[in-house]
């Protein structure tokens, strides 16, 4: 029995030790081994999504209402429609401020409206937020007319401390009223660059349905580009500058086309570009001067505004555009050979 037992453990080593050389354990050095590694295929990088570059005034950036009301010719593409109601429109720019149109009509909406249809009213609705006038705001070139029976009311309120008033330097407001109906539209703008483009827009305001107020607000046909029309972009209709530059451009009245004056500006004028500057109109490269007014407006001698949309490009209050060279007023009247 006890050779069984040892015949038996010695057959279990026997097959153990033939296990052990057939997986490499034992018996001759095993040949060196090759460890390929697979080098993972890179992910493809999702391309981005590229972000739309806004173009201000490379499109038509008039916005009709919903129900075909009314009609206004935003200051340039990045003004975007936040608010289409029968009786509510609103408009905002990131960097340039809000436009508000509001519409009310019949007795209940009459009697509940606030509109400022003389100064002391708009200076009391400004004093209602706390404002003192002379110090946080001022009123300035408020009108009152009447078309056709129906009263026309404009004025601009200029804030001292822009903290005090939502972040805004201005409110342009226009006000049509009649017995049973009004449009209200005030435009805020946050700096004094914004203040021409959203100054036009408020004034663009049309009325393209029916309405009792319809006489003082007629929707406002487009101007040519080139502007030959009349309205053209600096005010004559023949395309050239008026009264004192057309006088300008031809000198002191001879006809040798020598340009011997200088319009009436200084010499510090004439080269200061914060005084003077000579654009030129891009579709036939006419001059123009225009000068600052002191309320944010670059105007020709006609009173045409012109805003600047970089330190370069300029448009017209008909959106007809120019190009500044960095120039003054001197250039335009430097005497031609």
């Amino acid at each position: 029995m006890k050779n069984k037992k040892i015949l038996a453990i010695l057959t279990i080593s026997a097959i153990v030790s033939a296990a052990a050389t057939g997986c490499s354990f034992g018996g001759d050095e095993p040949e060196e081994q090759v460890v390929v590694t697979e080098t993972p295929a890179p992910e493809a990088t999702a391309t981005p999504t590229p972000e739309p570059t806004i173009a201000p005034d490379v499109q038509d950036s008039t916005y009709t209402s919903s129900n075909g009301a009314v009609s206004i010719k935003l200051p340039d593409a990045t003004w975007s429609n936040k608010a289409d109601e029968a009786d509510m429109l609103s408009f905002e720019s990131p960097e340039q401020g809000k436009i508000l149109i509001l519409h009310g009509q019949g007795e209940e909406d009459m009697s509940s409206a606030m509109l400022p249809d003389t100064q002391d009213l708009a200076v009391a609705l400004e004093q209602a937020s706390d404002l003192a006038e002379g110090t946080d705001f001022e009123i300035q070139d408020y009108t009152a007319s009447d078309v056709e029976g129906v009263g026309v009311y404009s004025y601009t309120v200029k804030y001292t401390d822009a903290s005090k008033s939502g972040g805004y330097v201005y409110a342009i407001h226009k006000i049509y009223k009649s017995s049973d109906e009004y449009y209200n539209i005030c435009g805020s703008v946050v700096d004094e660059a914004s203040y021409a483009g959203v100054k036009a827009a408020v004034d663009s305001f049309g009325i393209a349905g029916e309405s009792s107020l319809k006489a003082a607000a007629p929707v406002q046909s487009s101007d040519s580009a080139d502007g030959s029309t009349e309205g053209s972009t600096d005010g004559s209709t023949d395309g050239t500058q008026s009264a004192g530059t057309d006088s300008a451009s031809s000198g002191d009245g001879s006809s040798d086309g020598t340009i011997t004056n200088s319009g009436g500006f200084t010499q510090e004028q004439l080269t200061d570009t914060n005084q003077t500057r000579t654009i030129y109109r891009n579709s036939d490269g006419h001059p123009l001067v225009i000068t600052p007014d002191g309320n944010g407006n670059w105007v020709d001698f006609d009173g045409n505004t012109y805003r600047f949309v970089n330190n370069e490009d300029v448009y017209d209050q008909n959106d007809v555009d120019y190009y500044w060279h960095g120039e003054g007023a001197d250039v335009y009247y430097m005497p031609v050979e």
